[in-house]
């Protein structure tokens, strides 16, 4: 198995736990959780940029590479600040923007993985 795939793997297994997570507390369950769901964030933004760099090395895919390690940021940024964004009653707008911009490191970490598997398979065919 080719090294994205399984980041790519990895990046979806912390995004998913990391939205259950975000669901068990947004619905007021499982508050001493909360590290756990950093950590799985923080693993998710971790691995989306180093499939970033995986894809950049295979493919020169700049424009992709670059809105995944902004989206990436983003989500930390977003992630580690939101408490403190929108106290009270607006609130939610902050969480589904977090949850949002979390599916789209989601996809963008798949785009990647799969235009890296892509792009080791062509320079590999070109060196037969």
């Amino acid at each position: 198995m080719d090294v994205p795939r399984i980041l790519s793997t990895l990046l979806q297994l912390c995004g998913a736990g990391a939205l259950l997570l975000g669901v068990a507390f947004w619905l007021g369950y499982a508050p001493g959780l909360t590290q756990l769901h950093i950590g799985l964030g923080l693993a998710l933004v971790l691995l989306l940029w180093t499939l970033a760099w995986i894809a950049l090395q295979r493919t020169a895919r700049y424009g992709l590479a670059t809105l995944a390690a902004v989206c990436g940021l983003f989500t930390w940024v977003l992630g580690v600040t939101q408490s403190q964004i929108l106290p009270g009653s607006l609130h939610w707008v902050v969480q589904v923007t977090h949850l949002a911009v979390a599916g789209i490191s989601i996809a963008l970490g798949k785009l990647l993985a799969a235009a890296a598997v892509r792009g080791a398979a062509g320079s590999a065919s070109l060196s037969r």
